[in-house]
């Protein structure tokens, strides 16, 4: 199960529940609200166990709560126990939407409309480029004929 944590004032947030509901991708929403985050560092670890690359995947390095906490913290000398910690104590240092796929053990965070495409079923993307495929040599084929 897709499982999509958002903050309800994030534009991407919005764009990828969006998204996924137009595509008929089947998720449960978690709003998390910055003042009573219900994020667990139970579930920050499953996060980093499938992120490409570990809290970096996670952190909104662009975001003013960032930009404050590195002031004063220096998260590359900080023990994981406690970065994740400050992550739950401050929410808005996480990358929203965070998207996790709880079988497959894929992880996203933020919104691209190509790589939010990983979430879509195996026969859906293969039939999209099958018809790709199809579109571009009718398309190669007509070229040759004139």
């Amino acid at each position: 199960m897709i499982k999509i944590y958002t903050i309800p004032s994030n534009l991407p947030s919005r764009q990828a529940v969006r998204w996924l509901t137009q595509h008929d991708v089947a998720f449960t929403e978690q709003r998390v609200h910055v003042d009573q985050p219900e994020l667990t560092i139970d579930e920050l670890k499953q996060f980093l166990m499938a992120s490409e690359n570990g809290v970096d995947d996670l952190l909104s390095f662009q975001s003013l709560a960032y930009a404050a906490f590195i002031k004063n913290h220096d998260p590359e000398a900080m023990s994981l126990q406690a970065l994740l910690t400050a992550m739950i104590a401050n929410i808005r240092l996480l990358h929203f939407p965070i998207i996790y796929d709880e079988h497959l053990h894929i992880l996203q965070t933020g919104f691209s409309q190509d790589d939010i495409r990983v979430f879509l079923p195996r026969s859906v993307r293969v039939q999209e480029l099958s018809t790709m495929l199809l579109r571009e040599s009718q398309t190669e084929t007509s070229s040759n004929v004139e």
